[in-house]
């Protein structure tokens, strides 16, 4: 969300519905900061957290029950919101642009629409239909496997970001499949993170983790960000981008950030599971609520924005008081949507 509403507030950085203007190279190197490391593993985190519960979940359900559950708890959503939602964001910034036709002459010359952040999900559907389609044909449940030494780590994560460059000469980082909404330019590190997710569950790896293991990944965590300025300030110096292309800058980045994620990623599984790993009745709502303000962010976040439109603040500022305002609203619009009778049997 505050990504989203970072491209909205004069990010350079990202694909979004609106954007209400762009900021100078000082703000601009404040996006990217906040970007390039939140970008780099959270998504990736979310997809590992996904496939940690996909086990036991296809375990107590067998394959017929549990894809039939990924089908309503993933598919609906996606369905619902190609075609009811997508064309009336769509619509609403068009109109914001200066557009001036009716609503049925926009959809018949823009079919058809995409799907938004809900390429996470029909991503998810695709993972989880292979494993199903893996655990009817293999004959054993996943091995269990010692949790990785730090050499093996660091050389999985220059391993990731060796194929997520390559796939980067091709595909850059802001390009997406038409309609489908998916970043190739991020895909290896998805792939790969939905696998450790399913071997993290049956080598019980979150709970067996030492604590000592987590401070140093976090220590590794606290360095790494220097590195990324060093590429993005060769970027801006050489002219090569760091985003796609066959540069070193490019290369880097991606190197940078496939370490950076998997370092990032176990400190966090880690700390939370220490310092967090009990629930308010107020940190379970959000819980509860967290999958569907996924869904809606997209509507209450651009029509959020187009209300505020025309208070004039620095674009900066702007997102910084408006962030707070736009996560509030997505996780309580969520909450009133799931207590709509069988809404939460989706959401």
């Amino acid at each position: 969300m505050l990504d989203h509403l970072a491209i909205t507030y004069g990010s350079p950085f990202g694909l979004w519905y609106y954007h209400e203007g762009q900021v100078g190279f000082p703000e601009a190197a404040i996006y990217g900061a906040f970007q390039s490391i939140a970008q780099a593993f959270f998504m990736g985190l979310l997809f590992f957290l996904a496939a940690y519960f996909t086990p036991p979940s296809f375990d107590r359900k067998g394959p017929k029950r549990f894809l039939k559950d990924r089908l309503i708890r993933l598919g609906i959503p996606i369905i619902f919101f190609a075609i009811f939602v997508e064309p009336v964001v769509d619509y609403a910034v068009a109109l914001s642009s200066g557009f001036e036709g009716s609503f049925l002459s926009y959809v018949s010359r823009y079919l058809p629409f995409g799907l938004g952040p809900l390429w996470f999900i029909l991503a998810l559907l695709l993972f989880d239909t292979a494993y199903v389609i893996w655990r009817i044909f293999s004959s054993k449940v996943s091995k269990v496997y010692p949790f990785p030494t730090k050499r093996v780590i660091f050389a999985f994560g220059l391993l990731i970001g060796a194929i997520t460059f390559v796939t980067r000469i091709v595909f850059p980082t802001d390009w997406s499949v038409p309609v489908l909404a998916f970043l190739p330019a991020f895909f290896p590190q998805y792939v790969a993170f939905f696998i450790f997710g399913l071997i993290a569950y049956r080598s019980n790896w979150i709970l067996s983790l030492p604590r000592e293991t987590g401070n140093y990944w976090g220590s590794v965590t606290s360095l790494l960000p220097l590195g990324v300025a060093g590429i993005f300030a060769a970027s801006i110096l050489t002219g090569a981008s760091f985003l796609g292309g066959l540069t070193w800058q490019t290369a880097a980045y991606a190197l940078w950030e496939q370490v950076f994620a998997i370092a990032i990623s176990i400190w966090l599984v880690v700390w939370f599971r220490e310092k967090y790993n009990t629930q308010s009745r107020f940190l379970r709502i959000l819980s509860d609520s967290s999958y569907g303000a996924y869904i809606i962010q997209a509507p209450v976040l651009v029509f959020l924005a187009l209300s505020l439109q025309s208070i004039q603040l620095p674009l900066l500022l702007k997102f910084v008081v408006v962030s707070p305002i736009g996560v509030s609203l997505c996780f309580l619009f969520a909450y009133l949507i799931k207590k709509i009778p069988k809404a939460d049997k989706v959401l």
